[in-house]
């Protein structure tokens, strides 16, 4: 998930030569840090897109526990369908939910495995 490791003194002597490493050497001297690869920052971004509003993380919240129609996603969340169908829009282009027709009615599941590897994707660079 990472690249190469980096030396920081390196990088800062390479990038602003020896101004602040006086200072902070004894700090860095045997620092190591890896620079996240595109897959960690996407997952990232693509949490935030995902949770960025209350909107979107109650309705995270609700699919969590049920399969449920559009319907009953304005109902319980008392927020206009435009609202809801437009966060639903958002979710299912990321991936994280899915849609089935049932009848005239839309319902919305979970995608909880799709969830779950992104969370823990960014949970790993805590270890």
């Amino acid at each position: 998930m990472y690249s190469m490791p980096i030396k920081v003194e390196e990088a800062i002597r390479k990038k602003l030569g020896h101004r602040c490493l006086e200072y902070i050497h004894e700090y860095i001297k045997d620092l190591f840090v890896e620079k996240p690869n595109k897959a960690l920052l996407d997952n990232i971004m693509l949490l935030k897109k995902i949770f960025h509003n209350k909107i979107r993380s109650s309705i995270i919240f609700l699919l969590a526990q049920a399969t449920l129609p559009v319907c009953g996603l304005i109902s319980i969340l008392d927020k206009e369908q435009t609202l809801i169908s437009h966060n639903l829009s958002e979710l299912k282009k990321c991936g994280i939910i899915e849609e089935q027709k049932v009848g005239k009615y839309r319902f919305y599941k979970l995608n909880k495995e799709k969830l779950r590897k992104i969370l823990n994707d960014i949970i790993s660079i805590l270890d």
